[in-house]
């Protein structure tokens, strides 16, 4: 019995002896010209659902696998993939020593270059092998082409809008609470330091958020994480600027666990391809890390900004764009003192800091924490006038088309616009400072000012987040976030051209209520008020937002299938905080308004079928609720604190479905999708020019479905060739009624409530049919790209005041004109459909003592059409006897773009 028991302990002990012991893998992979090590490749355990990124030294390690035969798959943006057969020995850790790559060092889009990855499997279709997913499903083939070559066309993946982009920077969120989107602004001239990251396609499974349906992105700017060395950088192009340099420095992971980083940018023109537009900007970029006790404490620290003043076009008049000849026609601008001046002025700076904690537990639990910190200036300058004549160029008064009725005066104004003479067609700068200078004479304010209307927002979030490896085939993600932001909204008197003051009343109220000295007042604590320049005046409010969210996400994988699931639960509140009492609003304008609170909720999942080791079938399902942006649920937030009736949470259903293949010749994805928005609010506002006052209109309510079908396929035809395709067939349309409310500015009309007929129009701003064909050639660090790019079915963004009943009440249908002038007012334009062709070559000089030179030069557009609309809006304004008297604007894309790029690296 005694030796029954001695064995059974020392069969036990023995077990959990081989139990302990560890099974790893580790190697290091470099350059094949400059034998550099390569951060940031992802390596992935083909047979096992196990990947690794490379750190600054190009190491690469994973613990607890699988021994045995398997293969390694290398991938990244900056490289051409590559598979190496490994044997991993059990219960050591087996080491893998300078694996070599062949780099991809561009600095443009990857879609520029167009290299394809290798084949990422094995031939034998019929492997009964473990496959992992992730191989295949890192390198999108529809993604990687639209996302940059279809974005001249203002093309949106899914129809989706911008905020459901979800940005973080070190595993902190970035996305602002007031308006739901990401300021890419933020980072300009900082793409050296901005290339590295973690993106999750759609609303899949994430290692730093539960996700958006519109995809995630985590820039990693920490010190650590980039090579050693020093880049500089110069560009040509033809765009709003013309020229941008950029030059970057780091250490590198130093063996104290230090390592710093540095980087400054800038783009300039003093005019761009566009007349009267300029643009000037300097960006900078400081990291530092500490790492210690061999890797498993992490902190760094990231500070940059990027500070712009630039100058913009405006969209206009087709019958404008015809006159002068010019689908660029800018009407922002005019002569002032021999020089082009522009109404229409941004100036923005965001600096930004973050401090980020990473601590790896143990081999198998990682927990990520940041706060980060920004304050975003954002002013948009542009005219304003009192009892004056409007001093828009392109006023629809001053158009020909105005004056049909008298053919003199028609004919008079079209050679006027036709002859360029700029004292039509463009500013007249001079007039409004002469109008000034007669009211000053006479002891009077400001007829003309230009006014800065600012956004400003300070905010600060927490993010931390954990990843722990249950067990080989179970992983477990969970968050938590807070955040607490204050929005800033108020206008400055920025010029007043000559003039001694601005008087601070409504100019509207005053026509509609004249006599009444306490109704025109935009703040009745200071009554008359005369406001000089840099004084905010017309409207100063806040916006107080708080949120915390908590998730957790799981993922499993097995031989056939792999499938995660994860929830979210959010709380969400806002608060107006007026610091003028206006006229109009008087009892709820001035100081805190009621807070709306909000607790959503979101439940996502998602299936993995594996056909094959090259064929696989995937699904994706999500809901969730979604609080209103602030931005959006104020009826008149400048003067009131009058919000939307019964305001709730949005809804977000979304699903697809994608077979992804992966063949030695041919990989891609072919997948259909559909989202349904439901209770969705937005806020139009426009003026209205019978009532001669601003008018905010509000929809709520509100449904859209989103839904159609994507392909992207890669053929490669040898080593050096290869070809894309990648399109979209999709709808994108309203799907009900939503409720309206308008309310006047001037206070003559608030909240008069009347259902909108959207049913079955289609959402504007974006083509709905849209596709590219490429072909890419590379050889001994050759590359070169050519490719058509085709669009269709982009209709125009619509204007809710045009799909009231109560305007076309008094029509008869026997009358033929009126019915005449309300199909036009009704009806939906759909541009016309179109192609691009681009060319794109670029070529990598390795040079001795690990230095390299890269040029890149890409043109767009090289056929130079110049008659493709790429977006435009009804006015918010109609006359049902004159139905073309508000025409719609619309914007154009530029001839022949160039990008002309050289670096160099050392």
């Amino acid at each position: 019995m005694k030796r029954k028991l001695l064995f059974i302990i020392t069969l036990l002990l023995c077990l959990y002896s081989y139990g302990q012991q560890s099974t790893g893998l580790r190697g290091n992979v470099i350059n094949s010209a400059t034998n550099k090590p390569i951060p940031g490749i992802q390596v992935i355990i083909k047979g096992q659902n196990q990947s690794a990124l490379t750190d600054t030294k190009g190491e690469f390690y994973f613990i607890s696998v699988a021994s045995g035969e398997d293969v390694l798959v290398f991938s990244s943006s900056e490289i051409i993939s590559k598979e190496l057969p490994v044997t991993i020995q059990p219960d050591v850790t087996t080491s893998l020593k300078d694996v070599k790559l062949v780099a991809i060092e561009t600095n443009t889009n990857l879609a520029l270059v167009g290299i394809s990855d290798e084949s990422l499997l094995d031939d034998d279709e019929s492997s009964s092998q473990e496959i992992s997913s992730m191989v295949i499903l890192s390198n999108d083939q529809y993604l990687s082409n639209v996302r940059y070559q279809l974005s001249p066309l203002r093309f949106k993946i899914r129809g989706y809008s911008n905020i459901y982009e979800q940005k973080y920077i070190n595993g902190v969120t970035f996305n602002d609470q007031n308006r739901g989107v990401f300021n890419y602004a933020s980072i300009g001239a900082l793409n050296d330091l901005t290339r590295n990251g973690d993106v999750v396609n759609y609303h899949g499974p994430s290692t730093f958020t539960f996700g958006s349906i519109g995809g995630t992105e985590n820039i990693n700017m920490r010190a650590g994480n980039y090579a050693k060395g020093t880049k500089l950088t110069l560009s040509y192009t033809n765009r709003l600027y013309y020229l941008r340099g950029m030059a970057s420095y780091s250490t590198g992971l130093q063996d104290n666990g230090w390592a710093f980083t540095a980087a400054v940018g800038g783009r300039y023109s003093d005019e761009g391809n566009v007349d009267g537009t300029f643009y000037h900007n300097f960006s900078y970029a400081i990291a530092l890390e500490k790492q210690w006790n061999n890797g498993q404490h992490s902190l760094s620290f990231t500070t940059f900004g990027s500070p712009v003043e630039r100058a913009q076009q405006s969209a206009s008049y087709q019958e404008a764009y015809d006159l002068t000849g010019d689908n660029l026609y800018n009407p922002n601008w005019g002569w002032q003192n021999g020089k082009k001046r522009n109404s229409r002025i941004v100036k923005a700076y965001d600096p930004t800091a973050i401090v980020s904690h990473i601590w790896k537990i143990n081999e198998k639990t990682t927990l990520t924490t940041g706060v980060g910190s920004h304050y975003a200036r954002y002013g948009n300058t542009a005219l304003n006038w009192y009892n004056a004549p409007d001093p828009r160029p392109d006023y629809y008064r001053y158009m020909p088309s105005y004056f049909s009725d008298v053919e003199s005066v028609h004919d008079y104004y079209t050679e006027l616009w036709k002859s360029k003479n700029t004292s039509t067609g463009q500013i007249n700068w001079y007039d409004m400072y002469r109008a000034n200078k007669l009211a000053k004479d006479q002891g009077e304010g400001a007829l003309y000012i230009v006014e800065e209307r600012r956004s400003d927002l300070f905010e600060t979030s927490l993010n931390s987040t954990i990843n722990t490896q249950i067990s080989e085939r179970n992983k477990l993600t969970a968050g938590v976030g807070i955040r607490t932001s204050q929005s800033k909204q108020f206008k400055t008197v920025d010029d007043l051209l000559g003039a001694n003051y601005v008087l601070d009343v409504d100019k509207f109220a005053e026509r509609d209520f004249p006599g009444n000295s306490d109704i025109i007042q935009n703040d009745l604590n200071r009554p008359d008020r005369k406001a000089y320049e840099g004084d905010i005046f017309g409207y100063d409010y806040r916006l107080n937002i708080n949120s915390a969210n908590i998730w957790a996400q799981n993922q499993y994988t097995t031989s056939l299938f792999d499938f995660y699931y994860g929830f979210n639960l959010s709380y969400t509140d806002f608060q107006r905080d007026g610091k003028m009492k206006n006229g109009r609003y008087e009892n709820n304008s001035y100081g805190k308004g009621t807070k709306h609170s909000f607790v959503d909720f979101g439940v996502k999942a998602g299936l993995t079928y594996k056909i094959t080791g090259r064929h696989l079938i995937t699904g994706n399902i999500s809901y969730a609720t979604e609080a209103p942006l602030p931005n959006n649920a104020y009826i008149s937030p400048r003067i009131s604190d009058d919000a939307i009736n019964n305001i709730e949470s949005g809804k977000v259903f979304s699903a697809d479905l994608n077979y992804i293949f992966s063949m030695p010749s041919l990989t891609g994805r072919i997948s259909v999708f559909q989202t349904n928005f439901y209770d969705q609010i937005s806020r139009i506002s426009y003026y209205h020019d019978t009532e001669r006052t601003f008018v905010n209109h509000t929809l709520s309510n509100m449904s859209k479905v989103n839904r159609g079908f994507e392909l992207g396929v890669n053929y490669k035809i040898n080593t050096n060739w290869n070809i894309d395709l990648a399109g979209t067939v999709a709808e994108y349309y309203y799907s009900n009624n939503p409720d309206g409310s308008i309310s006047y500015e001037n206070g003559k009309e608030k909240n008069i409530e009347e259902k909108v007929y959207l049913k079955n129009y289609y959402v504007g701003a974006t083509p709905q049919t849209a596709g590219t064909l490429g072909i890419n050639y590379f050889y001994d660090y050759w590359f070169l790209s050519a490719n058509l790019n085709g669009f269709a079915r982009n209709y125009i963004e619509i204007a809710p005041l045009r799909r009231l009943a109560s305007n076309y009440s008094g029509i008869n249908p026997s009358d033929e004109a009126a019915m005449e002038a309300y199909n036009i007012l009704v009806d939906q334009e759909r541009f016309g459909s179109g192609y691009t062709l681009d060319l794109s070559i670029g070529k990598v000089l390795y040079l001795s003592n690990n230095r390299a030179i890269n040029l890149n030069f890409s043109f767009n557009n090289i056929t130079n059409r110049r008659n493709i609309k790429t977006g435009g809006y009804e006015q918010g304004r109609l006359d049902i006897t004159a139905p073309r008297k508000f025409a719609s604007k619309y914007y154009y894309m530029q001839g022949i773009n160039c990008f002309l790029n050289a670096s160099y690296r050392f």
